[in-house]
């Protein structure tokens, strides 16, 4: 018995622990956007890099200004 406790307490603490560790999250947030409306501007943005065919390695930054210039931050959510 008190090795089947000992084993909830492990498992429970390593839980925890686990959930403190998670690197923090970030996503384009607006003021009044639903998440609908945020993935709908972000696919725009995709779409338009893309069709204009541009390399891979601008393919980021290029979507990073369409977002803000669409009034969209990329900020670490929770904070």
């Amino acid at each position: 018995m008190a090795l089947f406790k000992g084993l909830i307490a492990t498992a429970s603490l390593a839980t925890l622990l686990a959930g403190c560790g998670a690197p923090p999250k970030f996503d384009w947030v607006k003021e009044g956007t639903s998440k609908y409306e945020r993935d709908t501007v972000l696919s725009e943005c995709n779409y338009q890099v893309k069709l204009n065919k541009t390399s891979a390695a601008e393919q980021g930054e290029l979507i990073r200004l369409c977002m803000q210039g669409k009034g969209f931050r990329y900020k670490q959510l929770g904070s």
